[in-house]
C-alpha cells in the first residue's frame, strides 16, 4: 500500500492536484470547491511542464 501511496505522489499531476487541494483547504478553511481544486491543479501541472521544458532547452 505505501509503494502505491508513494506512486501516486510521485506522479506530476497526482502532487499538483494534491498541493492544489490542501493551498485550497488551507485557504477556505474547510473542504476546497471541486472545481476551483481542478482548475488550480492543471495551472500548476501546466506551469510545471512548462518549467522543465524550459530547464531542458537550457
Amino acid at each position: 500500500m505505501s509503494s502505491e501511496l508513494d506512486d501516486i505522489l510521485d506522479d506530476l499531476f497526482h502532487g499538483c492536484a494534491f498541493a492544489a487541494f490542501v493551498e485550497l483547504a488551507i485557504e477556505q478553511k474547510g473542504p476546497p470547491d471541486m472545481e476551483a481544486t481542478r482548475q488550480r491543479a492543471f495551472r500548476y501541472y501546466e506551469e510545471e511542464l512548462a518549467r522543465k521544458n524550459r530547464l531542458r532547452e537550457g
